[in-house]
């Protein structure tokens, strides 16, 4: 009997005659209070989108991980925006405060204004309306949902409108420049900030109908203060739980500890910083505890309460990559270090819909304690199980081919590693990797051999996953190659090797193609559902491919590509056209003898490729597959099958941990 979900499917096998009658009850105690879910920027790079439907699906396949604390910030820009016209504030000046759908989570903590905007009346409406259906949905299963409380940021004009208030700006992020950026906030230490943000909290728990004694707020994230005296930093978190106290004497703070990855925050600052919140009444999220924990350099948070967390992704990035031994270890490490400070377990990916596999361990951890290397083993083999069960058995190649994942791909790998074929193309960089890339091709090859015998819908999707990884690889090794003969003016190899490079994308173009999860249709058509005009067509087909694309604009390259992804559609429109700029780049520098400018390269690759795929006219992207997936990687294995022992590529870090898995002899 299975009954398995995931984010990419669900694998449910249910028999009459394995079904047992239970006397009593089945009580399992869970090791932490809470079960946490969600980034700031989930609702960005994979929730923007997402109608009710969609929505209810996640919210259940919370539910059945356990989860019970979530963010709840749809539809918040409705209920802020009614308020601040009810203070004097113009719709123009609200059309420069919005960003753009794609854009509101960096909008929400204080990062961005304007940019790809504004929203309009019809957006807030209808984002509003999901809102309270998400909200009823999680209040009927018991997800506790966290409001958002005021941070401080209003439209620029604010000043006028409080002229005695004090105003700062905050810091130019990431490139934007003020026109976009340097938002206006309200110094939580003057009074009209408990006015503003007792307006805003009351008028949330109104229009919402609830009060779940939760609330968000992150003022000062990829930000510095404007004062480092230790005294105003207790003064301003003072005035942020004050104005959440007032409204509701129960409030409790959720905040981000992200911002203490920054230099800036110094233990005295950190220890002044939550000096002022009573012990109890806040809550913070360790957002990449698996990685970069911050609870043991400020002494579990000076006695406040916080939640492990696994992040993982950044900007929704669907390569393969993951820790499952520091995930295994941390929860546990943390509770012993920190005793009863540490309340929970969640996952706080920026983006979903890849590596299914660390989200299933890190959300079981709450559960239990940490694995021997035996237990871990098992743990994978029933994954494996639950994942492809059918009426047939499973294959050892199959099992074979995770225990391989799980050494390499899942071993001590928690940062993943630049994607150079989705990268911007320059003659700088090279791709670098934390595992034995022979781990990968041999996984394929064992994939590929089971796919004879197993044809479920997962074991597709995995087989795909699992393709393009290799191809993404093999392509990196190749354009070392290439750039070794460019700067040996090697007109023949240059030429014979961007070949090849051609090829692999097409490749990957059609792998991608046959499986519905890596269609760039998909995120384009959720964007276009809200569009019912020529103008909204344009408008929801710009936030939705900018985002995925260079981000931001032509002066912010920190960002561009940030949210790359291996999606049918990216490859053929977006990344391809960009290596076939730069490919006639290298090939002209050789037959003309003058090296390559960096800054007309740049120029042609935003004129010719990355400005046409997000700023012209919307094209209509398939939301069906093309192609036979089990054949198609078949042919691909065959094809490449000769050279998968040349894919080699530099390691970053020198191996650190034993494998923790047993191989299964095929």
């Amino acid at each position: 009997m299975f009954h398995v979900v995931y984010w990419s499917g669900k694998n449910i096998r249910l028999s009459g005659s394995s079904l047992i009658p239970l006397s009593t009850p089945i009580r399992i105690l869970a090791n932490d209070f809470f079960r946490w879910y969600g980034n700031p920027c989930t609702f960005s790079y994979s929730a923007v989108f997402w109608n009710f439907s969609r929505w209810e699906k996640e919210i259940d396949w919370m539910a059945m991980n356990g989860i019970n604390l979530v963010y709840a910030t749809t539809g918040m820009e409705y209920i802020f925006s009614k308020v601040f016209l009810q203070m004097g504030f113009s719709q123009s000046e609200l059309d420069d405060y919005f960003t753009g759908p794609a854009f509101l989570a960096w909008h929400r903590m204080g990062n961005l204004q304007k940019h790809a905007g504004p929203l309009s009346r019809k957006w807030h409406a209808s984002q509003f309306e999901l809102a309270q259906q998400i909200i009823r949905r999680m209040a009927d299963i018991g997800i506790i949902p966290v409001l958002p409380a005021f941070t401080g940021f209003m439209p620029r004009s604010a000043p006028k409108r409080f002229p005695t208030a004090k105003f700062y700006n905050s810091s130019d992020w990431v490139g934007f420049g003020c026109n976009e950026s340097c938002m206006v906030y309200l110094d939580p230490t003057d009074p009209i900030f408990k006015q503003v943000g007792v307006a805003l909290l009351n008028e949330t728990i109104i229009s919402l109908n609830i009060t779940s004694h939760y609330y968000s707020c992150d003022l000062f994230n990829e930000m510095t203060p404007p004062v480092s005296d230790l005294n105003y930093l207790a003064d301003v978190n003072e005035g942020i739980f004050l104005t959440m106290q007032t409204v509701d004497p129960s409030a409790v703070w959720v905040m981000q500890a992200w911002l203490f990855l920054s230099e800036f925050w110094t233990t005295d600052r950190v220890k002044s910083y939550l000096s002022k919140v009573p012990p109890g009444n806040m809550i913070l999220l360790d957002l990449f505890s698996e990685a970069r924990p911050q609870y043991p350099r400020f002494e579990s948070f000076y006695g406040h309460f916080y939640i492990w967390n696994m992040l993982h992704d950044f900007g929704g990035n669907n390569d393969l990559f993951g820790s499952l031994v520091n995930v295994n270890d941390g929860p546990q490490a943390a509770r012993n270090y920190s005793g009863q400070y540490m309340i929970g377990v969640g996952i706080t990916m920026e983006g979903i819909n890849q590596n299914e596999i660390m989200y299933e361990f890190a959300l079981e951890q709450s559960w239990r304690s940490p694995l021997s290397d035996a237990a871990l083993d098992e743990w994978l083999v029933n994954f494996v199980m639950r994942r492809y069960a059918s009426a047939d058995a499973i294959p050892s190649s199959a099992l074979y081919a995770w225990q391989l994942l799980g050494n390499s791909v899942y071993h001590d790998n928690p940062y993943g590693a630049a994607t150079l074929m989705l990268g911007r193309p320059g003659l700088d960089g090279q791709q670098v990797t934390h595992f034995d890339l022979n781990s990968l091709s041999l996984a394929w090859e064992l994939l590929v051999d089971a796919s004879s015998e197993i044809d479920s819908d997962l074991f597709r999707y995995d087989l795909v996953d699992i393709t393009k990884e290799v191809l993404q690889y093999k392509f990196a090794t190749i354009h070392t190659e290439l750039i070794a003969a460019y700067k040996r003016a090697d007109l023949y190899g240059v030429s014979t090797q961007a070949a090849i490079l051609v090829d692999i994308l097409a490749d990957m173009e059609m792998v991608l193609a046959s499986d519905r999860r890596f269609l760039l249709g998909n995120w384009v058509g959720d964007a276009l559902q809200f569009a019912t005009s020529e103008e909204e067509i344009h408008f929801y087909n710009l936030n939705a491919k900018l985002q995925v694309s260079i981000w931001g604009n032509n002066y912010t390259l920190e960002l561009f590509d940030y949210a790359r992804k291996f999606w049918s559609g990216m490859i053929q429109d977006y990344y391809a056209p960009r290596w076939y700029v730069f490919f006639d780049v290298i090939l002209k520098s050789i037959v003309e003898g003058k090296p390559v400018d960096s800054h007309l390269l740049g120029e042609r690759l935003f004129l010719e490729a990355e400005l046409p795929f997000f700023m012209l006219e919307a094209k209509i992207y398939p939301t069906t597959t093309r192609g036979d997936s089990i054949m198609i990687a078949q042919e691909l294995y065959n094809k490449y099958r000769s050279t998968l022992n040349d894919i080699t590529l530099p390691l970053s870090t020198p191996k650190q941990q034993q494998p923790r898995f047993k191989h299964y002899t095929n």
